[in-house]
């Protein structure tokens, strides 16, 4: 069975004011285009100080989240199982799509939801160039973990590097999981996660209704700002699609730009929009970005400071909750919430402190500079399976 969506539905349908728009064809996308597998074969002009983009990290908790410890490097060879022969028949697909969402939030999820799998947003190949074909699948089912707002406080550092790799483990986990129970409803499934992607997961969580594009690039959503990191389950199981939503976040990031004066790289675009690929948006600079990423190496290997400082980003409580919903409906109130966030918060908030213990057990750097260099243990990070 071949996976024939039909023409991407129009944002504009959907949104009244969005931060982007589809001008022309959507080109797909290749996984081995991304900044960080460019920068592991040497494509892009970035000092690393020695450490290379696949090198371990030094803090030993961190190692436990990515290569070449971290557990989602089991999961890829299972993350696509073979359904059962018996298959559960689908009379009613809202109920069923209500049940897959059940069942994400019992596996862990915080938000969920369905759409349509357009294979615009498949990419052409994964990390080592295979070529990835999706084209049995008929829907996504986008599943998103929301990461602690104090541990992402202490941006850029080892504490908030390791917070993004849990919720990427448990992306993993959870994903592969609801994977092989639809599998064991008799439909194909595959899981795609951090480091086994599949999709691109921003404008399917977009259509999906989790949330809407926001100036840094990434998803901004309604409960937890920009906060959160993203799975995917494909799967050709009938299910009834979720929508785009709008809660003003077009108007808020035109008036807000506060991610864009705490970018310490000056990677965020501050002012106009630029067409890429078929589309409109505000245009992230990765390379500068990257670069940032990999400036201390001793110190951090990551850096989300504009997710940090998002207005939005702030905890699921009563009264954040509140002020989401006069943001959300009242576009006039933008400049008075953004004045009332500098003016509790700061223009520029200070980082965080990481907990006094974080560091403890850190390798030294003369340590760390051995470890990199045996060969046996620089398991690169495209295919630590494969070693």
């Amino acid at each position: 069975m071949k996976n024939v969506t039909g023409p991407l539905p129009r944002i504009e349908d959907f949104v009244k004011r969005p931060t982007f728009s589809v001008k022309g064809p959507i080109g797909r996308s290749k996984s081995t285009d991304q900044i960080f597998v460019r920068a592991g074969r040497g494509e892009v002009d970035i000092d690393t100080r020695g450490v290379g983009p696949s090198s371990p990290p030094p803090h030993p908790l961190d190692r436990v989240m990515y290569a070449p410890c971290m557990l989602r490097a089991h999961l890829w060879k299972i993350r696509e199982p073979k359904p059962l022969k018996w298959k559960v028949e689908v009379p009613d697909k809202a109920k069923m799509s209500a049940h897959i969402k059940e069942t994400a939030r019992y596996l862990g999820a915080d938000l969920v939801g369905i759409t349509r799998l357009h294979q615009e947003f498949v990419f052409e190949n994964d990390r080592s160039g295979e070529p990835i074909d999706a084209s049995n699948f008929t829907h996504a089912i986008i599943v998103a973990k929301a990461m602690d707002y104090d541990r992402i406080q202490t941006t850029p550092s080892w504490c908030d590097h390791v917070e993004v790799g849990k919720r990427y483990q448990e992306e993993g986990v959870l994903t592969t999981t609801l994977a092989i129970y639809i599998a064991e409803l008799g439909y194909r499934a595959r899981a795609s996660f951090a480091g086994a992607d599949s999709v691109l997961y921003v404008p399917l969580a977009v259509y999906a209704g989790l949330g809407e594009l926001s100036r840094i690039g990434i998803m901004l959503t309604k409960q937890y700002g920009p906060r959160v990191r993203l799975g995917a389950v494909l799967t050709d199981l009938p299910l009834e699609i979720d929508h785009p939503i709008d809660f003003n976040v077009g108007s808020f990031c035109e008036s807000c730009k506060k991610c864009a004066t705490n970018c310490p790289a000056g990677a965020i675009a501050a002012k106009e929009k630029t067409e890429v690929k078929g589309v409109m948006k505000w245009k992230v600079n990765e390379v500068a970005c990257y670069r940032y990423w990999r400036k201390d190496p001793m110190n951090w290997q990551d850096c989300i400071r504009c997710v940090a400082v998002c207005p939005w980003s702030k905890p699921n409580t009563r009264f954040h909750r509140g002020v989401a919903g006069i943001v959300s409906n009242y576009p006039i109130s933008h400049k008075a919430i953004n004045f009332m966030d500098d003016l509790f918060y700061g223009k520029k908030p200070k980082k965080k402190d990481q907990p006094t213990s974080f560091n403890d057990y850190r390798m030294t750097e003369e340590q760390y500079m051995q470890m990199i260099q045996d060969t046996e243990m620089n398991i690169k990070f495209l295919a630590p399976e494969k070693h």
